[in-house]
């Protein structure tokens, strides 16, 4: 009798697990700015609480730092597995652009999480401005400014090494 009561605990906390956060139906996916899960109703930023009220608090500091029109983060999702995220800043500076003007190259990454037996495709949509454009192979200005900041770690710390 005890194997069917932990069967059955175990069953209702999976099933617990799965839950939109909204409106209890089955969940799809998981936020990847608040971390709780949604259906795919719920799932765009606009559409769930914990997001939807801060990205209105933040609507004045997410515009396009060329032109100034406000820009819109948003998630969506195509189907049950797969979910697409638009941060809608550049990667290489981290400051918001606008999609239309100001996005000189956008590229995809794709990550697949696994949730028990299923697993979820989320694509990350990166966005490049036109000064970090040139440079994103090396992760644009940041990636840059990394680099030159180890090399320059490395010589100060050789530098004084070496000097007597």
């Amino acid at each position: 009798m005890p194997k069917s009561n932990e069967a059955n605990q175990y069953q209702r906390s999976v099933n617990a697990a799965r839950r939109c956060h909204e409106c209890s139906e089955e969940a799809l996916g998981r936020c990847p700015d608040c971390h709780m899960c949604f259906c795919q109703e719920h799932f765009p930023k606009q559409q769930h609480s914990p997001c939807a009220e801060k990205q209105m608090k933040l609507s004045q500091t997410q515009v396009c730092y060329v032109c100034g029109t406000q820009v819109y983060p948003d998630q969506w999702s195509l189907s049950k597995t797969t979910h697409y995220v638009d941060q809608s800043n550049c990667r290489g500076c981290g400051r918001y652009i606008c999609d239309d003007l100001h996005t000189q190259s956008k590229d995809e990454d794709v990550i697949i999480s696994r949730e028990g037996l299923r697993g979820h495709r989320y694509q990350y949509i990166n966005r490049y401005c036109d000064m970090c454009s040139p440079l994103r192979r090396v992760g644009g200005i940041r990636g840059v400014t990394r680099g030159l900041v180890v090399i320059g770690t490395i010589a100060a710390a050789v530098f004084f090494y070496l000097h007597p």
